[in-house]
This record gives C-alpha cells, sequence and structure tokens, in this order.
C-alpha cells in the first residue's frame, strides 16, 4: 500500500473538516429548500477553494478553526454557481458529482432557490469567522468583487451567452476571450478564497498581490484540464457527463487549442504561480505541492 505524503494527508484532514463544519453551518430544518440545499452541498466536492482559505491563512499563523466559517462560505457560493450552472437554461447537466443535479432531485424553481439561498447565506458565514471587523468587512468586499457581475459571473456570461455571437471571428479574438473567462469564471474565487483566508490573517499588500498572481495562474491551470478531462476523463471518476461538445462551446481549450497544446498552456500556468509564490520561501512548499495536484488531477 503507497504510503500517504503529507501533502495528501493535509488534503485529507482539511477536507474532513471542511465537510463536518458544512454540516454544522447548514440549516437543520425540514424545509424544502433547507433540503437542497444540504443535498447539493453534501454531495461531495474537493473541497479546494475552502481548502485555500486555511491554507493562507495558516501562512501568516492563523488558525484553521478562525477562519472555518469563512472557508464554508466560499463553498456555498461555489455550489450555488453549480446548481445554476446546471440548469436547462445553462449548461443542462443532469449529473453532478455523481448524483442527480439539484434540478433533476427537486425541480426548477426549487434549484434556483436553493442558489439563490447559498448565495445570500454565504456572506452571513463569513461574519463568524474570528478577526477583527475591518479584516472580516474586507473579505466579504473580496467574496462579493470576484464572485459579482465583474467576476464570476462575468465570466459564466461570456461562456455561455457568447456560443454565437462570436462564431465568426478570427481564432486570436476568441483565444483572448478564454482568458477572459479562464480568469474570470474559475480563478476570479480561487483568487479570493487565498484572499479572504490572507485578509483574516492580517496579510500585507505584497503578499496579497503575490497570491493574486497565484491563484490566477492556478486557476487558469484548473480551468484548461478542466476542459481537457471535460472530453477524456473517465465520467464516473468526473462525476459528471461533459457537456462542452454538447453546448458547441467556442470557448474551451480543447476547441481552441487541441490538447498537446493545451496542456502546455497549463503547465506554464503553473509555472507563473510557483514563481508568485516562492516570496514565503519555505512556507510555500504547500501551495507548490497545490499546485502541482491541480495539473496532475484525473477527476
Amino acid at each position: 500500500m503507497q504510503e500517504e505524503t503529507a501533502f495528501k494527508k493535509y488534503l485529507r484532514e482539511k477536507t474532513e473538516y471542511v465537510n463536518l463544519s458544512l454540516k454544522k453551518f447548514l440549516p437543520k430544518d425540514n424545509s424544502i429548500i433547507s433540503q437542497s440545499m444540504r443535498y447539493s452541498i453534501l454531495a461531495g466536492g474537493k473541497r479546494l477553494r475552502s481548502i485555500l482559505v486555511i491554507l493562507s491563512a495558516e501562512l501568516f499563523n492563523k488558525k484553521a478553526q478562525d477562519v472555518i466559517p469563512a472557508a464554508c462560505s466560499v463553498e456555498y457560493l461555489h455550489t450555488y454557481s453549480l446548481v445554476h450552472d446546471d440548469l436547462p437554461s445553462m449548461d443542462n447537466d443532469d449529473i453532478r458529482r455523481g448524483q442527480p443535479t439539484n434540478h433533476k432531485k427537486f425541480n426548477e424553481v426549487v434549484a434556483i432557490l436553493c442558489g439563490d439561498a447559498l448565495l445570500t447565506e454565504s456572506f452571513n458565514l463569513i461574519l463568524k469567522s474570528n478577526s477583527s471587523s475591518k479584516n472580516i468587512n474586507k473579505a466579504i468586499e473580496i467574496l462579493s468583487n470576484y464572485s459579482g457581475y465583474k467576476g464570476m459571473i462575468a465570466g459564466q456570461a461570456e461562456d455561455i451567452l457568447a456560443v454565437n455571437i462570436w462564431r465568426n471571428k478570427n481564432k486570436q479574438f476568441l483565444q483572448r476571450k478564454l482568458k477572459f473567462i479562464q480568469i474570470r469564471k474559475t480563478a476570479s474565487l480561487i483568487v479570493a478564497s487565498l484572499k479572504i483566508g490572507a485578509v483574516l490573517a492580517n496579510a500585507d499588500k505584497e503578499s496579497l498581490k503575490a497570491l493574486e498572481v497565484y491563484g490566477i495562474g492556478v486557476g487558469m491551470a484548473f480551468q484548461i484540464i478542466d476542459d481537457i478531462l471535460d472530453v477524456y476523463a473517465d465520467k464516473k471518476l468526473l462525476g459528471k457527463e461533459g457537456s462542452d461538445i454538447k453546448n458547441n462551446k467556442l470557448f474551451t481549450a480543447m476547441s481552441l487549442y487541441g490538447k498537446a497544446e493545451a496542456e502546455k498552456k497549463a503547465s506554464e500556468h503553473i509555472k507563473k504561480a510557483k514563481r508568485a509564490i516562492s516570496i514565503f520561501n519555505n512556507k510555500s512548499k504547500m501551495f507548490i505541492q497545490f499546485a502541482d495536484y491541480i495539473i496532475s488531477r484525473k477527476y
């Protein structure tokens, strides 16, 4: 039996901690919306964004227990985006994390309201973090800015709405649009996770900038690998059905570059991320391993 590495142990332990905390924070009543929230949040997931909140806080000597509400708030917001992404009017997916999507389990109206509830509750939950009021307010601002209409939603809008608008544009134009989508749709929430944990731990501006550059690199690589896995991964391991080809998406690394070039670009983004995080010297080891994990994942 292969021995568990320190990094894999860290991921496992923090994933378990996040999952236990989510169960504690989620509503316990039996209303249909509460059931729907629990269904999608507790369906599984890697909890990578939540772990990044904890990891970045620990970088500045803040304990995981102090920022776990913030870590879970990011998971709330991320899951809301997935519930809405899966809707028939968007990606129209039937499977998420190996089980029926929220609108298939309940119905479309419940799924929309579930997403709304998770979004609003994410800001309520972050208030429970153990930090100064100033830091908590800054963390809320970060979550709002990176997930809002200039951040994650901007990327989702281009990804979903521009399928026909940009169809006849040249490849260079589409590549610029793809970069915009990668940064806004995926990297934004990863950057937010890193900065939230750091802000709650009183990080300085130089450190926040390094984490931002790191998060953009990791986030862009994450989306590229996602695009590749959408085509090549074992769908049982992936926990969902690949939908990019079904939805005729123009803006994917696979459609614009092909597998080999996409993998090369993902590797370049990871190298940039590692360079950015190197300012933390010995403390950067876990972040470097996290970046390697992102680019090597199979699902």
